[in-house]
Formats: structure tokens, sequence, C-alpha cells
């Protein structure tokens, strides 16, 4: 086996040269940085200019008397980044896409502005003639001008990135150590979306079977006994690690590689990154990757934040189910003979049955048999107020009592029946361990899958749901409750 990466240290330079081959999280904090950075020179530019004009100092003052608009476009604009998924990475490469998020962006921003200041002021439009009156610029205006400046700069910024940072000089090169599923699975992620930001030079694997093959179109380069000489050959930035079976040799070769600056990667944690969900089908002997070893809900501040959030959510909620009740019943009858609400028995917190509580989106005795049936995207058996009831998320509206209750919780895996849990957890490796919390309204599985209907969709299901047992806290529940009423607003739940 070569080991040429540690041998030949002379033939190296003495300093890592600049590269801007940077890894995801580099790149996220970059586009946060940089997002943040314009957020502040906008406003500041935009009070200063208007400071200018108006021959008044850009003190404290100033920007204590303007402290809500300031407010809304410093903390507003950062949010609709988030919930318009702009450090989504396979997003961020594309400028159609992004360019829209970003103009859509600031017409929300400018009618928040407008319905905050003008349509609640005292007098909006007096206000303003009275200052061109005078000749003195209306302090209205700095938003106005600091919301423009703002996207204008994010137009330049973000197409900046993509023009630098997705041009293939800085794509990292990645050599896959392991061609056979793992490999195959974590190479069609990457070609399929994060090509402006991965370059897989190719694979290496000592299996007969495996040499002198492509898999996805990327070569095999050979067996591990050339890997030192590949990754000296092919500057190589990351190895990824997609195999269960890894020698004590192989290992020291890795570590030559991790101290000349070469990143070593398990295949689970780089699946993970790019795709939001865990990879329980390759994670092998290393199962703990799949696992959220610290249990956040047992912590006390944790819990307690949460159950307080659920109640918060859940009396809201049933404010709305109140209001909307009626009209909603009405509806129910008129398209459909039947009940107004659905009651089923779900799986829940470590096992326990309860019942669940919606509107009726189906047809009455949609399972006339008796056998369970999977709920599909198109379900003929969904009615017409139905159809609409599941596009705005509003048949799960009777929930909020299940999680009054303490039966549910707002965030969280989405409860099962019965007997797909029996089925399931049979069939998909760590099924059981979304059940080690409280099932909830909304969860990461339904703003990035939606409805599950075979095993397969299942365990696309689990691998979101395992993600966010993982990295489970307070702001994350945030996040995805922001993004579950993007996606209402949008109307595109089924």
């Amino acid at each position: 086996m070569s080991r040429r990466v540690i041998l030949n240290p002379a033939s190296q330079s003495q300093e890592t040269p600049f590269h801007l081959r940077l890894e995801i999280s580099e790149r996220r904090l970059l586009l946060r940085a940089g997002d943040l950075t314009l957020t502040a020179i906008a406003v500041l530019g935009a009070l200063w200019a208007w400071a200018r004009l108006a021959n008044r100092a850009l003190d404290i003052g100033l920007l204590q008397e303007q402290i809500v608009w300031v407010a809304l476009i410093g903390i507003g604009w950062p949010l609709w980044l988030m919930l318009a998924d702009m450090y989504n990475l396979r997003l961020v490469a594309r400028v159609g896409p992004s360019l829209r998020r970003i103009v859509l962006g600031g017409l929300v921003t400018l009618l928040s502005y407008l319905l905050l200041f003008f349509i609640q002021s005292r007098a909006p439009v007096t206000g303003v003639l009275a200052a061109i009156e005078t000749g003195a610029p209306p302090l209205r205006f700095a938003p106005v001008l600091a919301i423009v400046a703002l996207v204008a700069l994010m137009i330049i910024w973000r197409l900046g990135y993509i023009r630098v940072l997705g041009a293939p000089h800085a794509r990292r090169r990645l050599l896959i150590l392991g061609a056979g599923q793992a490999g195959s699975t974590l190479s069609h992620v990457i070609l399929k979306g994060h090509s402006p930001y991965y370059e897989i030079v190719g694979f290496v694997d000592d299996a007969p079977a495996a040499r002198h093959v492509r898999v996805d179109s990327i070569p095999v380069l050979g067996g591990v006994d050339r890997l030192g000489d590949i990754i000296w050959e092919r500057r190589i930035d990351e190895i990824v690690i997609a195999s269960s079976e890894v020698s004590g040799e192989v290992l020291h070769l890795l570590m030559d590689c991790y101290e000349q600056g070469v990143a070593i990667t398990p295949m689970p944690l780089l699946y993970e990154r790019l795709t939001g969900k865990i990879a329980v089908e390759h994670v092998g002997s290393q199962w703990y990757v799949a696992l959220p070893l610290q249990s956040h809900p047992t912590r006390t501040a944790e819990a307690l934040l949460k159950r307080l959030l659920d109640v918060a959510g859940g009396c809201i909620l049933a404010l709305i189910l109140l209001i909307l009740l009626p009209f909603i019943a009405l509806a129910i009858r008129l398209d459909s003979p039947g009940p107004v609400f659905y009651r089923q028995q779900r799986v829940g917190w470590r096992g326990t049955l309860f019942t669940v509580l919606k509107f009726r989106s189906m047809i009455q005795d949609a399972e006339p048999d008796g056998e369970v049936q999977w709920a599909t995207k198109d379900d003929p058996r969904v009615t017409r107020v139905g159809f609409l009831l599941r596009r705005t998320r509003l048949d799960e509206l009777p929930q909020a009592l299940n999680v009054l209750r303490g039966e549910m919780s707002l965030v969280g895996p989405r409860p099962e029946r019965p007997e797909f849990v029996a089925q399931l957890q049979q069939v998909i490796p760590f099924y059981r361990v979304r059940l080690a919390i409280k099932p909830g309204l909304t969860g990461w599985a339904q703003i990035n899958h939606g409805y599950g209907s075979s095993v397969e969709a299942s365990l696309n299901k689990l691998q979101y749901d395992l993600y966010y047992l993982k990295y489970q806290s307070f702001w994350f529940d945030l996040l995805i409750l922001a993004r579950t009423v993007h996606v209402v607003l949008r109307m595109k739940g089924q």
C-alpha cells in the first residue's frame, strides 16, 4: 500500500494554500453572515441617507425613534430567509428560485411595513404631504429605501455566491471509500442536487466485482492499495467512508491523510448534512449515528419549554377551531353524508394508544371491509371539502385538543395506526425509536415529505423523524412551526 501522502512532505507547500472548496457548514455560515451583514448595511445606510438629507445626526436617539421598522426588517428578513428555505444548498445553487424568493421576500416585507405604518397610522398621507411642503424628506421613506436596497444587495450577493462558490474550481473533490449500496446512495444524492458543491473523483473498493466498473457514471479507481496515490494525484479534499470494513492499515493511512488536511467523513454523517435525514439503511455497525444518544426531552428545562409551547399553541389552535367549526362542519355535512369528526386509534409516546380527532375528509365507511388502508396523495376516497381541508391541513385542527390533553405535542413524528406500526417495525430498522417522544401535530417529516402511503415512503419519513429526534430543540420546534405556517398559507399540505 502506498503512503505517498505522508512520505512526500517535502514536495508539498509549507503553508496550506487558500482555496474556496468549503465544507457544507462553512458555506451555510458564510451565507448567514453575508445576509446579516447586508441587512445591517441596508438599514443603517437608509437611516444615514435620510439623516444627511434632513441635516440630522445618525445617533442612538434616531435609531431608538425608529426601532419598530428597524426591528421589522432586522428580524423579519432573516426569518423570511429561513422560511423560504434560503439556506438549502440545493436551492441556493439555482438562480431562478433564489431570485424569486428574494423579490417575494422584499414584497412581503414592504407590505408588512405599509400595513404597520401607513394603514394603522393616524394620518399616513397628511404626514407625508406636510413633510414634502416643508422640504424635509419624510422619515417614512427610509424603510422603503432600506427594503429596496436590501433586495438589490441580496440579489448581487446571492448571484456572486453562485458564480464564485458554485463554479467548478470551488467544488470539494470527494473520494468515496466503498462502491457498494451506501456509496452508490451517497453519489446519487450528490449528483442529483449537490453537484455545484462536490465533485466525486471516484470510488475506491477492494471487491473484485467493483474493479474497472462505474457507479452512477463515476469510475472505481482501484483498491485500497492505491488509496495513497489517488489522494496525492487527484488532490482529494475529503474522503467519505462508505464501507463497513476498514482495516487497521487503511485506518493508519486515513489518519495520515487527516494530518495533511484531508477531511475524513463517515457516509451517514455526510448524507445527514446534505439531506436533513438519517440514512438508517446504511449506518451498519455505526448504529449510534441514527440514534439521539442524548435524550433532549428528558431534560427539565427543555421539557418545560416544549410543554409551555404546546399549551400556548394548543390554546391558539383551539380558539381558531371554535371560530371555524360552524363553517367547516356545515361544509362537510353538505358535501357528503356522515359525521363531522373522525376518531381513530393511534400509537403515541412509548407505545401507548390514544384516540386522535380529525375533521372527516373521506367518505363515510372508507374502509368497508375493516382492513386498514394507506392514505395516498390522490386518494379517491377523499371528498371535495376533504381535499381542501387536507391542502390547508385544517383537517388536523381538532387535534389541538389532543395537544392540550398532553397526548400529542405541536411538533414531533406524526402518530401512526397500531396496525401499521406493527408492520413497519418488523421491516424498518430503528422504527420504534420514533415512539421515544410524543407524536406531533406537525413535524420535520411533514414539511419535507408529506404523506407516507407505503413502506418505502414510511422509511423516508422515518429518516426525517430520526433527524428531528437527534437535533430536537426549542428553536428547531419554532422553525418547524414557522415552516408549517408557510406550507399552510401556500396550501401545500396533502
